[in-house]
């Protein structure tokens, strides 16, 4: 009888418990957002952006200018980075084993701009695909976004996201 007594309290108990628990939870997803800085005086800058997920969890997103041998930075799942640039035209391209994919930008002065990384099923591999987004499209895909680790940048992209 007492065991069933217990149980009973516990049910009773779990929905309370469970909305107690609530405005933690909503809080935290509060304090993962990103703040996004303005560029700097006479510069434009691009944030790239991968969302989590399992397709192609393991595989990175390396991100390069078009004709560049060194990377700008790699994108893992749920990962994102800023890179500052000068206006005008810029291409940037991603690579993995089966494809290269490529995004023309006309970065502007004083606009920050989006870009997104998916990594797509492939015949061997998962295919890196790059495209343009918007700052709601990353707000609402990337829950719980994380900086790219200072060790995954170039150093040009280090000095913008870990200044100092």
């Amino acid at each position: 009888m007492k065991k069933l007594l217990a149980a009973a309290m516990l049910a009773v108990a779990a929905p309370v418990a469970m909305t107690a628990a609530a405005p933690a939870a909503l809080a935290q997803k509060a304090e993962g957002e990103v703040t996004i800085p303005a560029p700097p005086p006479g510069k434009g800058q691009v944030l790239f952006y991968r969302t989590g997920g399992l397709s192609g969890a393991a595989l990175g997103c390396a991100v390069f200018d078009v004709g560049a041998e060194d990377k700008l930075s790699s994108l893992g799942a749920g990962k994102y980075f800023i890179l500052v640039s000068d206006p005008g035209p810029r291409s940037f391209t991603v690579k993995s084993l089966e494809t290269k994919d490529a995004l023309t930008l006309e970065i502007e002065e004083g606009e920050t701009q989006f870009v997104r990384c998916k990594i797509k099923t492939g015949f061997m591999s998962g295919r890196a695909d790059i495209g343009p987004s918007t700052e709601t499209e990353f707000r609402t895909k990337h829950k719980n976004p994380k900086l790219v680790d200072a060790d995954d940048m170039s150093e040009a992209v280090r000095k913008t996201n870990y200044p100092g």
